[in-house]
């Protein structure tokens, strides 16, 4: 009776776990995406995290100007809900959406903003001891 308990214990536990695992794959949109030209909001670069989060970068700037948390909204489009760097009072909301293979753009109010690229993640700035 204890065999029949634990197995069936471990199948369920097993079941569930690749429910879980099928359930946490990764957006394709998480990753680090470069303009592809400019763009109506200077942003240079786009940092989306699998963790839920993302940074737009301009050129020049060492710090994100606009930070935001995303949700995927499509298999292929993230709504992004933004706040501007300088002024965290300022909220505004973007569509990131999946065109074809490393392709992107930037949506707001249903408008192309800018077209994105996916590109290599930037290097991380080294601590100094």
């Amino acid at each position: 009776m204890l065999k029949k308990i634990t197995r069936c214990s471990l199948t369920a536990l097993l079941i569930s776990s690749l429910f879980m695992l099928s359930a946490c794959s990764p957006h394709p949109g998480a990753g680090s995406w470069q303009a592809e030209g400019s763009n109506s909001l200077n942003v240079s670069r786009i940092n989306i995290t699998f963790e839920g989060t993302a940074d737009f970068y301009t050129d020049g700037i060492e710090e994100a100007v606009r930070r935001c948390f995303w949700s995927a909204s499509a298999e292929q489009a993230m709504q992004l809900q933004c706040v501007y760097a300088e002024d965290s009072d300022k909220k505004v909301s973007y569509q990131f959406v999946i065109t074809e293979k490393d392709h992107a753009q930037l949506l707001q109010d249903d408008k192309i903003i800018g077209q994105f690229l996916r590109g290599t993640p930037a290097p991380k700035a080294e601590k100094k001891k």
